[in-house]
């Protein structure tokens, strides 16, 4: 997801159509196994009746983390568009940039957490 998000904070003013879908594909591998390892580790706690509750509750709360990044992104494009100094188009391109940034910061928390965990439960 990291090298997606660097891709489009990198070339985000000069993309084509090729580079979007390529970029957009190698951010959602990331995502997807991203997502895949989170809920694996968080249902390690429940191996009984309740599982199937378990992920109920892990889905929902990242539908609602989804939303509120949605909320949050577009606060961020929404901030550079209103910008007196440049155009519409070009504040939407730079505000893309800024939110892809933030996304890549997000994305390097979450790498440096999921790797704590991994190293503290490898110590355990």
């Amino acid at each position: 997801m990291m090298l997606g998000c660097l891709l489009f904070m990198i070339f985000g003013l000069n993309l084509n159509v090729l580079m979007i879908v390529i970029f957009y594909g190698i951010m959602m591998m990331g995502h997807r196994m991203s997502f895949s390892n989170t809920l694996a580790e968080s249902l390690k706690v429940e191996t009984g009746s309740l599982r199937a509750d378990a992920t109920a509750v892990c889905q929902t709360s990242q539908q609602l983390a989804g939303s509120i990044g949605t909320t949050v992104l577009a606060a961020i494009i929404a901030i550079w568009q209103k910008k007196p100094a440049v155009s519409y188009s070009l504040g939407t391109a730079q505000g893309s940039q800024a939110a892809f940034i933030f996304t890549l910061i997000i994305s390097l928390i979450i790498l440096f957490s999921d790797w704590k965990m991994f190293k503290t439960e490898n110590n355990n």
